[in-house]
């Protein structure tokens, strides 16, 4: 039988990864909610990487560490600890709360304390895990934790130079590729070669390739200053004499606590007590209306009141991502016996005459759907057609006035194109002013039979 499988989301690591991928691009890119402007770029980075967990991972159950405001005990040990780090954006701080929101959505556990940091409960958790015969996977954006890697314990992590959400499983083996020692010497590594990350000082002058080679010969640092004699070249000798508290400290500052005073509730971790109408209702509101096809599907209420989840994924539907020119010809080519298209624009803006386009979303027919982008940066964003050259294909399609056209706030859209020089011909359904005719005719019925 096939084993549990527990997923731990390091929460502040995520939103922090999520928040600073869209700002590191050449173009930096900002979320928000179009009807009130509030800014969600590391909610939805956050979200996109919960559902890429659930639907990849498919856990049994899962829970989340944060940290909290206070000081550490490493903060006690060491008053510079981390005191290089700037101060979190406002932009950024506001967003916690709706990541908080979504994770009660998700009936995802929570797990913080005072005094420690999320890495230190992840690694709690994950340790009574194992105790208890059940695989691990933490999803993270902060290296610290690959010490915490076992047999029992894998770490999903950003792939060198991709973006966050393009990830790689690591085990023992992919973490010594990495670093060159084992998972468990990954503290006495950073107590040699210091971390800028977390102000971590390590041994000056001890690089990294030296580092390696000491901890492969004696596999400590406590067992290297047992050995200090043998420790050749002497230049690398006298610096690791005149740094040994400092060494020691070190290790103490990168070495995760297995053991915080936190316990494993597997029954509160089920992933069947996800709330898919919640989450569907924030997402609506945050218009993440791209991840809601890959929610979780939700079978029916048992007696005893719990919610079973089958994750599986969402109805097969023909839709494709037109990211070549071989792509785009079959595309057209697919438009040449089309009688009407639906279209609609991903852009940057909610002004029309300053957005630029971001993809291009085409549909000949119901459930048959074409995705054309453009202009995406970070986040793993596939292969894309130069802007320009997309442009001046696919005009004609849109220009062709014998073409019925179908879009929702078709205006806003046919501006945004006249600004790459496509006039849309034919525009014979806006479903936006169909929503409010709609609404208003409602209304005006609810008004004439209040006043009989």
């Amino acid at each position: 039988m096939k084993k549990p499988l527990l997923v731990l989301f390091d929460g502040n690591a995520i939103v922090h990864r999520a928040f600073h991928a869209f700002r590191a691009t050449k173009r930096p890119t900002v979320l928000t909610v179009p009807k009130t402007g509030e800014v969600v770029t590391a909610v939805f980075g956050f979200a996109q990487m919960l559902l890429k967990a659930i639907s990849e991972l498919k856990p049994t159950c899962y829970a989340i560490a944060f940290d909290t405001p206070a000081p550490t005990f490493r903060h006690k040990m060491f008053d510079q600890y981390k005191a290089q780090r700037p101060p979190t954006p406002d932009e950024l701080v506001n967003q916690f709360g709706r990541v908080r929101q979504l994770v009660e959505a998700f009936h995802i556990p929570v797990y913080e304390l005072d005094g420690y940091e999320a890495d230190d409960i992840l690694g709690t958790l994950s340790h009574q895990a194992s105790q208890q015969g059940i695989d691990t996977i933490i999803v993270t954006g902060d290296a610290d934790t690959m010490q915490l890697v076992s047999p029992e314990v894998n770490i999903l992590y950003p792939k060198p130079r991709g973006s966050f959400s393009e990830t790689m499983l690591y085990d023992k083996e992919a973490v010594k590729e990495k670093y060159g020692v084992e998972p468990q010497q990954i503290a006495d590594f950073k107590a040699l070669v210091g971390d800028t990350s977390d102000n971590i000082p390590g041994v000056p002058g001890i690089g990294e390739k030296t580092a390696v080679k000491l901890i492969q010969q004696f596999d400590s640092v406590e067992e290297i200053y047992a050995h200090i004699d043998e420790v050749a070249p002497a230049g690398i000798q006298t610096k690791l004499r005149e740094n040994e508290a400092k060494a020691l400290q070190s290790k103490k500052l990168a070495t995760i606590d297995t053991q915080t005073p936190v316990t494993l509730n597997l029954d509160d971790c089920q992933l069947s007590h996800y709330d898919r109408n919640k989450v569907t209702e924030l997402f609506r509101e945050l218009e993440f209306h791209s991840l809601l096809p890959k929610l979780p599907e939700m079978a029916e209420v048992t007696p005893g009141g719990a919610v079973q989840v089958e994750v599986k994924p969402p109805p097969k539907r023909d839709y494709h991502i037109v990211n070549t020119t071989s792509d785009l010809d079959g595309l057209l080519s697919r438009f040449s016996s089309a009688r009407s298209l639906a279209f609609d624009l991903e852009t940057t803006s909610l002004d029309a005459m300053q957005a630029q386009l971001v993809g291009i979303s085409l549909s000949p027919a119901s459930g048959e759907a074409y995705y054309i982008p453009v202009g995406h940066v970070g986040w793993g964003q596939v292969e894309q057609l130069p802007l320009e050259y997309v442009v001046e294909r696919v005009k004609p399609l849109l220009e062709d006035a014998a073409l019925a056209k179908l879009a929702h706030n078709g205006k806003y859209d046919m501006t945004v194109l006249a600004e790459y020089g496509v006039t849309v011909n034919n525009l014979t359904v806006d479903t936006m002013v169909a929503a409010y005719l709609l609404s208003e005719k409602s209304l005006s019925l609810k008004a004439l039979a209040f006043s009989k």
